[in-house]
């Protein structure tokens, strides 16, 4: 198995939002919503209000927790050097997380997410099956 460097100071969250697979999700799912919220006012109205509220609480969250988090910061970096290595396991193990959506659709054209979910982690398509080994 390749041993592959960490960088300290990039979290795993960090690394995590910059796999490709991951931020091109998030690029679609975010065009997806705000194109929602452009089509029908209403709903744009109770998702702004929802999205004030999360960044009130968040923030008050944030601020209360700091002290604990500055306390911690040691055991949390050991975490995130543990939590890094598993991310390259799995990356490893997984390599169409280094793919954008686009790309990755095309491995599993057939892909019925009801029938995934039902048969416990294993992709069916109509040709084959892929089990998933974490």
């Amino acid at each position: 198995m390749a041993s592959v460097a960490v960088d300290p100071q990039l979290s795993v969250v960090t690394r995590v939002i910059n796999l490709p697979l991951v931020s091109s999700m998030y690029d679609l799912m975010s065009s997806a919503y705000l194109s929602t919220k452009d089509q029908y006012p209403y709903l744009k109205s109770v998702c702004e209000m929802a999205e004030k509220g999360v960044k009130t609480i968040t923030s008050v969250a944030m601020t209360s927790a700091l002290p604990i988090i500055q306390k911690l910061e040691p055991q949390i970096a050991v975490a995130n050097i543990y939590a890094c290595k598993g991310l390259d396991r799995i990356e490893e193990r997984l390599p169409i997380l280094n793919q954008p959506s686009t790309q990755a659709n095309t491995c599993f054209p057939n892909l019925d997410l009801d029938v995934c979910l039902k048969n416990n982690g294993r992709f069916l398509t109509s040709q084959t099956v892929v089990k998933l080994y974490l």
